[in-house]
């Protein structure tokens, strides 16, 4: 039985989608094939430096006679009378051969059966992949895919609510990759966006207040631009953790088999052919940094941790290796056997929580728990990144009513953006309501009654309210700012503006909407 190798990647997509696996192997310039699955529809899509080289899919409609006779290049009795081809490789062989098709034409068939099948795998709700850096395709099956042109039109064409939940903070950070060539399609708010970075690496938060975009605006623009290829994301949720890349840069590949036939079942019995080279691995193992943490700190951690990841002190894509070696780490430093001497008090702490160490380690080293533990698990954790996003702190998640404002504000905000005021008045009026010490629910709860001629007092007090709250916010003093100028009360716009550039000097929105109303 053929060992499992150590270096492949599984997952899923609704922890990973497969647009972003695509950026994540591009930008991490990756060799080697991506397994997709729905059910089952079966795919596989082959990366050299991690550009899209070849793909293949058992849906008969990805076939290359399908795509053959939809494009008319050749007459339907002509291919009748051909002999049957186990594959398309052969079936493109025989074309060739026979002087059918030259092979520039094929190419050029196969490449819209990849941009095809490409584009059927993002429309995929859920799914699971396997990634192997091993299985490559033959040398004569290489072509230039440009996967970038559908993932901008797939990012443009998500919901902005399914945006967000792809961004973990604003504190996130991106910088632009300056080799590659500008779309010609491009909307004015993405070529804006990416004109900020410059050789800098910006912050979501600091792009906020460089472009003065609405936030879910701003989220979308990046989105695109992230995965058209035109910027690169730090230190976000990856699939591929620093060890298993890493791991795979050190692998030394020894080819054993090149040109082998391998098939991807459609129905049990209709193959659709690839041609890869099966490979050895010779892994030279990785040293993982010592697992160092003080006692205290330890049974601090354990004891207000709400999830298994935080009892283990691991982010949530933290690789089975490292989940080892930190549960080993753990072991060695606080097991209850080295405490026999401490307090009764200090050894039941102990013994409580390396029990919650143990009860995490046997669930997230096994695939099949932790995938169920996920599962389970996502809501909350999804929940806690939007909570950060809007900078409530984690000992405020606890209060329901935290989820019922941030859910409010969520809805009432993107009908806000829809210039559905009315609508979003009471949803945002809610949001302000359950969290009232949150400056930004009350900024935009302002903002929302302004456009009500009635309200116009009760709008400017919501929103000097938010300001007291968080006077450094340029968002929200900015809003106040541009709130007087569409009163006509130039002199307060003045005044306020003048207050904020004490406070943050270098605010180029500030000094140009100043200036604005001075001239």
């Amino acid at each position: 039985m053929t060992p499992q190798n150590t270096l492949d990647l599984k997952g899923n997509f609704r922890t990973h989608p497969f647009a972003e696996l695509l950026v994540e192997i591009g930008q991490a310039k990756l060799g080697g094939s991506l397994r997709l699955s729905q059910r089952d529809r079966k795919s596989i899509i082959y990366f050299r430096n991690g550009e899209v080289v070849y793909g293949v899919s058992n849906a008969r409609e990805h076939r290359l006679l399908s795509i053959i006779l939809e494009q008319k290049k050749v007459d339907t009795e002509r291919l009748a009378r051909l002999p049957k081809s186990a594959s398309d490789v052969e079936f493109a062989s025989l074309l060739i051969k026979e002087n059918i098709l030259s092979k520039e034409e094929i190419d050029n068939l196969i490449i819209i059966q990849i941009e095809r099948l490409i584009i059927d795998a993002l429309s995929w709700p859920e799914g699971e992949f396997v990634f192997s850096p091993l299985a490559k395709p033959r040398e004569d099956l290489v072509l230039r895919i440009d996967s970038h042109k559908f993932l901008i039109d797939y990012a443009r064409c998500q919901p902005a609510a399914n945006v967000s939940e792809r961004f973990k903070s604003v504190r996130e950070s991106f910088s632009a990759l300056q080799k590659r060539e500008l779309p010609a399609n491009l909307h004015s708010n993405e070529c804006l966006v990416f004109q900020q970075f410059g050789s800098e690496i910006l912050t979501i938060d600091r792009l906020n207040q460089l472009c003065s975009l609405p936030d879910s605006s701003l989220l979308t623009t990046l989105y695109v631009l992230w995965l058209g290829g035109l910027v690169f994301r730090h230190e976000w949720n990856a699939a591929f953790s620093p060890f298993q890349l890493e791991a795979i840069r050190n692998t030394r590949i020894s080819l054993i088999k090149q040109a082998q036939n391998t098939e991807v079942a459609a129905n049990g019995n209709e193959p659709a052919a690839e041609t890869v080279s099966e490979a050895k691995t010779s892994v030279s193992p990785l040293e993982l940094p010592a697992v160092e943490i003080s006692l205290d700190d330890y049974l601090a951690r354990t004891e207000k941790a709400q999830t298994h990841y935080d009892v283990m002190g691991v982010e949530p894509n933290a690789d089975t290796a490292q989940i080892k070696h930190v549960y080993f780490g753990l072991a060695k430093l606080f097991h209850p056997d080295r405490f026999h001497r401490e307090s009764k008090d200090t050894l039941r702490r102990i013994q409580g929580s390396f029990s919650s160490v143990a009860q995490a380690y046997e669930t997230l080293k096994s695939v099949e728990l932790r995938g169920n533990y996920d599962f389970k698990i996502r809501k909350e954790l999804d929940l806690k990144k939007k909570l950060r996003a809007e900078g409530i702190e984690d000992s405020e998640m606890a209060n329901p009513k935290t989820e019922q404002g941030l859910e409010n504000f969520e809805q009432g905000l993107s009908l806000l953006m829809d210039e559905e005021y009315e609508r979003a008045v009471p949803l945002l009026a809610r949001a302000a309501h359950y969290n009232p010490e949150n400056a930004l629910y009350r900024a935009y709860y302002g903002k929302s009654l302004s456009f009500d001629d009635t309200q116009r007092h009760k709008a400017e007090g919501e929103m000097q309210t938010a300001a007291r709250l968080d006077p450094t916010n340029p968002k929200i003093r900015l809003m106040l700012a541009e709130f007087f100028i569409d009163m006509n009360m130039l002199r307060r716009a003045e005044g306020e503006l003048t207050r904020f550039l004490e406070i943050d000097p270098n605010n180029a929105d500030a000094r140009k909407l100043l200036k604005s109303i001075q001239n």
